[in-house]
């Protein structure tokens, strides 16, 4: 047959209907070789993705001095003249802070069946947050906790979810803070609608959408659906089904995050910054929020533009407000380093590998149940 009686018979067969006689032809080796290979190209792999954000990370702290109009010499001042009093409060508070959310993550990790004592669950959370910063790559710091607390138990996806939960009623509490400030603080009607509307917009779906998932999936998705299954049979449905430990760990997240709040307040009052307390609930959620979402390495860079950005539009000179960003920046390193001293101590060995190996294996699952 020549090859133009293959195309008369092709356009005659999808004409009439007989989409699956053209499909067959379609889906040869060949074609579906060169689809593999192209797939393979544009996805990234882990060290291009983690060169990625540390382009961005560099970039959009290099830019603050080259763009934002910065002056060095003044942010270096500002931060030798801080409060000692202050930034040693904040210090404090900052790296204790991590205790009281290891005991809300046992909370919740207990919930599916992964029992660990509080000494444990903290020097997790604190290993944690020495892989957010200084082992920038596919393993970062809620896939570390996540295999600590169920290496040996063969429960990865419980403890993956334990975390996830987790991260999400911090994220809650943040959200909910800014979007009571934008609305009650006295200036807040002030601030730009672009800047408000996107938090009213993840308030509003964090706490009228998220806690429907299960039925929404199961109505658009289906019963059989892999996602409606497990968030209406699987492990996740705990976090659904049971509202007192969800109010438990909310109202415990707004502990931890008041802390928080008060560890900016105590690094604005040792750099003489006079700004409205409601303030400080609006911007440092706002930051959390940038920082978490935007491509970058542990919220570098993305951090101290939102800093400056925020704390400029309440007047603060951009000098004063980069040191703010560069201490709070300080901060952070430092827990990380005190996350690095529990790492050798307690000696984690070999997470790298291991842990990649176990997020491999959870995609493979995923796909061979699809």
């Amino acid at each position: 047959m020549t090859t133009e009686l293959k195309e008369r018979e092709e356009t005659r067969l999808s004409s009439s209907g007989d989409i699956s006689a053209v499909s067959s032809r379609v889906s040869s080796p060949s074609l579906m070789a060169r689809l593999k290979e192209l797939k393979s190209r544009i996805n990234l792999s882990s060290q291009t993705k983690t060169r990625l954000k540390l382009l961005i990370s560099l970039g959009l702290f290099l830019s603050l001095f080259l763009f934002g109009k910065v002056d060095l010499s003044k942010a270096w001042h500002a931060a030798l003249s801080a409060h000692k009093g202050y930034i040693l409060a904040a210090t404090v508070l900052f790296l204790l802070s991590p205790i009281l959310n290891a005991y809300r993550w046992q909370l919740l990790a207990n919930a599916v069946g992964l029992n660990a004592p509080l000494s444990k669950i903290t020097q997790y959370v604190y290993v944690g947050l020495f892989f957010n910063l200084f082992l920038p790559s596919t393993v970062g710091g809620d896939f570390s906790r996540s295999y600590y607390l169920s290496k040996g138990t063969g429960k990865h996806l419980h403890a993956l979810t334990s975390v996830l939960v987790d991260r999400a009623s911090g994220l809650a509490v943040l959200l909910l803070f800014a979007s009571m400030g934008l609305l009650f603080g006295p200036g807040g009607d002030q601030l730009p609608m672009p800047l408000k509307l996107p938090i009213f917009i993840a308030t509003f779906g964090i706490y009228f959408v998220v806690p429907f998932v299960p039925q929404l999936a199961l109505k658009f998705l289906g019963p059989n659906n892999w996602l409606s299954k497990k968030l209406n049979e699987g492990t996740a449905k705990v976090f659904w089904q049971d509202r007192g430990l969800i109010f438990t760990t909310i109202l415990q997240s707004v502990i931890i995050q008041v802390i928080i709040v008060l560890c900016h307040l105590a690094v604005g009052l040792a750099l003489g910054i006079k700004i409205p307390l409601w303030y400080y609930f609006v911007f440092y959620p706002s930051v959390a929020v940038l920082g978490f979402v935007t491509p970058s390495i542990n919220g570098i860079g993305v951090r101290e533009w939102a800093y400056t950005y925020f704390l400029t539009l309440m007047a603060v000179d951009k000098d004063t407000a980069l040191t703010f960003a560069l201490i709070w920046l300080g901060l952070t390193t430092l827990s990380s380093l005190v996350g690095g001293l529990v790492y050798v101590a307690g000696k984690f060995r070999n997470v790298q590998s291991e842990v990649e190996q176990m997020a491999k294996s959870e995609s493979l699952e995923r796909a061979e149940s699809t």
